[in-house]
């Protein structure tokens, strides 16, 4: 065969292959598609193998319970920052079922029955969007479990963005940047376990912001799980 004959063969079986396999989420290559975690999740065996669960507890100073599912590296990175404005998307799903799957045996660890889930609230950027992947992974997280989800907080100022601040100025900026929401005054069960769900926790200034706002309500058992947890970053001087 020619080398023109070959040219044309492998361009024909490349797009046979893009036609016929899926795609993997993470990387956009075409190959088969692999499990993580007991999710159905479309990425290839790769990035699958990167996508390892790491249950890991991370306390703060003054709250202990604050759980991650996974380290924010390698094809998670990409995943997320897609799935955050893409709604509806194959990232979107890939995300939202590692969470619900890795956040499950979480809560079936600890033993928790009365269970409440909510978020972190969105900045003014999501909510005009209309789309806050936090708040898409909460709900699944409630059907899974059954559990009842309320959006108990609310967002009062916006701030800064965080990702260029050091970890004593994240604090400083999200000081009293949430606040209880009105309508979730009523009706508080005090025995009920709160779930505060994030995307990717850093310092954990947004959570422990959060949960200061949920105690301020009656609310005496939380939890917090976010799905990745990212390394602080250096500022360049």
């Amino acid at each position: 065969m020619s080398r023109l004959g070959l040219r044309r063969l492998r361009r024909m079986q490349s797009l046979i292959d893009s036609l016929l396999l899926p795609c993997c989420c993470a990387c956009g290559q075409c190959a088969p598609l692999a499990v993580v975690d007991c999710a159905a999740v479309r990425v290839c065996r790769e990035c699958a193998l990167e996508l390892i669960p790491a249950l890991q507890q991370v306390p703060l100073l003054d709250f202990s319970e604050r759980y991650a599912c996974y380290d924010y590296a390698g094809p998670l990175v990409s995943l997320l920052s897609m799935a955050k404005d893409q709604p509806n998307s194959s990232q979107h799903y890939a995300v939202q079922d590692m969470f619900v799957a890795a956040a499950t045996n979480i809560v079936k660890q600890k033993g928790v029955s009365e269970i409440i889930i909510t978020q972190v609230p969105s900045s003014l950027r999501r909510s005009i969007n209309g789309w806050y992947l936090p708040l898409a992974m909460a709900r699944a997280l409630s059907s899974k479990l059954g559990a009842k989800h309320l959006n108990l907080l609310r967002r009062r100022k916006q701030v800064v963005k965080q990702a260029s601040l050091g970890a004593v100025e994240r604090r400083i900026n999200l000081h009293q940047c949430f606040t209880p929401a009105r309508c979730q005054f009523t009706n508080i069960d005090p025995n009920a376990t709160v779930i505060i769900v994030d995307d990717v926790s850093t310092t954990g200034a947004s959570l422990r912001e959060a949960v200061r706002c949920v105690k301020l309500m009656g609310y005496r058992q939380i939890m917090a799980i976010s799905l990745a947890i990212a390394p602080l970053r250096s500022r360049e001087c």
